[in-house]
């Protein structure tokens, strides 16, 4: 809409609550037609907020740099109380040593500044000594100033990460569900970020969590990883075609670690279009290990051209080592969601039931009725159930195992949380014993 590029509307959105109170001076003058006073006071109300950014930035995020750039000025201010120069070394500063001002915004400030001197510094060979700038060109100033820096968030130091983690490693475990992480590092750091420190968090997270080894990166990488996620999933466009433009630091992998193996293949299996960009000697070694080890293969989905065909891909596996092999939790989770995701849930369950069907062992029977049937107790349609009741009544390492006694009353009640628990005639199953 129009009104969203109103002076107005777009003064409501200033960061700092002490810039949005010296701007009012500044849509005063320009309402009032005193275009100078309007571009002196605009620089003015800019050197303030980025003070205050810094100030916020030292204060509340602890960055180095912050810390730095003012107490470079502040020493320049005590040698000079009098001398301006400050000022300059401020912004030079600013657009040196952080992501605040985006290329354009540069300009834009020195275009303003440009302006500023104009209107405050008398030109002693002209007639007219102070000049006075145009309507339209003190509107372009305050627009630019609002969009590239007034309305932004001071979190745009290229010190970030340090920050970042930091708080990451102060809240590990204690923000257990990724919604809950999501909407923190939203509220707290992403909102406020532009495209470049976007760009930059982005890459130093993934020399965290893939490529890093050390005791401490070990001990938090899970929370470096769902971080990772968070910010992936704001822009997955953006970020995977910074990975393609940037194949070999994005495919400069550390695969021995068996911790970045395992976080590694679900990263690819959930976004598939990852793993193409990756660096065909990345391929070559995943081949290689999938090959030999089923547990790494079943949660390499993206090898797969769908999740259909890798879940047949799986039954053949299974079958070939007569199920002497098993999926695990951590399989089965990944498998679970992804198959909630591409609408092939039953396909995921048919599985599950099969492997539970072919038990060769009591233990077996124990382990895959827990982690097999309890936990989707909810979604099992009737004919599933009815499998699930055949495989028991067909094997006896399923009906005679000692777990059988509370397991089976225990699969009744699931079947009971159903509309169609009066539709399973439970004397067709008479090894199935309550």
């Amino acid at each position: 809409m129009y009104y969203q590029d109103s002076l107005e509307y777009k003064s409501e959105r200033i960061y700092h609550h002490k810039t949005k109170e010296y701007f009012n001076e500044v849509l005063s003058s320009y309402h009032n037609g005193n275009y100078r006073s309007a571009v002196v006071m605009l620089y003015s109300v800019v050197i303030c907020d980025l003070i205050y950014k810094l100030q916020e930035l030292s204060d509340r995020y602890s960055d180095t740099t912050a810390v730095s750039i003012l107490t470079k000025i502040k020493e320049e201010k005590e040698q000079g109380p009098t001398n301006p120069k400050w000022e300059k070394t401020l912004i030079d500063e600013v657009i040196t040593r952080t992501n605040l001002l985006e290329p354009q915004d540069k300009l834009n400030l020195a275009y303003l500044r440009d302006n500023r001197h104009l209107s405050a510094h008398p030109v002693l060979d002209e007639l007219d000594m102070l000049v006075k700038p145009n309507k339209e060109t003190v509107r372009a100033n305050i627009a630019n100033m609002l969009d590239g820096l007034l309305c932004k968030s001071p979190l745009l130091s290229n010190k970030i990460i340090s920050t970042f983690l930091a708080d990451l490693v102060s809240i590990d475990g204690q923000l257990v569900k990724q919604i809950d992480l999501e909407r923190y590092l939203i509220s707290k750091y992403l909102h406020k970020i532009n495209k470049p420190t976007e760009q930059k968090l982005f890459r130093d997270l993934w020399k965290f969590a893939f490529k890093l080894d050390d005791a401490q990166t070990n001990e938090h990488r899970t929370i470096i990883y769902k971080a990772l996620l968070v910010l992936f999933n704001k822009e997955r466009t953006f970020f995977v075609s910074l990975i393609q433009s940037e194949k070999n630091y994005y495919s400069d992998i550390n695969l021995d670690n068996p911790q970045i193996l395992d976080i590694m293949l679900n990263f690819w299996s959930q976004y598939p279009a990852t793993y193409i960009h990756m660096d065909e000697t990345v391929k070559v070694i995943i081949d290689n290990k999938v090959r030999e080890n089923f547990i790494l293969f079943a949660k390499s989905v993206f090898l797969s051209d769908s999740l259909l065909e890798h879940l047949g891909k799986i039954k053949t596996r299974l079958v070939s080592a007569s199920f002497t092999i098993r999926l695990r939790d951590p399989e089965t989770e990944l498998l679970f969601n992804l198959s909630e995701e591409q609408g092939v849930t039953k396909e995921f369950l048919d599985l599950l039931i099969i492997s539970f069907k072919e038990s060769s062992s009591f233990i077996d029977g124990d382990l895959n009725f827990r982690d097999y049937i309890i936990p989707y107790g909810k979604i099992f349609t009737k004919e599933q159930f009815k499998e699930i009741l055949t495989a028991i009544n067909e094997n006896n390492q399923l009906y005679s195992r000692r777990d059988a006694r509370k397991d089976n009353p225990f699969l009744k009640e699931m079947i009971d949380m159903h509309p169609f628990k009066d539709e399973i005639d439970y004397s067709e199953y008479p090894n199935f014993r309550l």
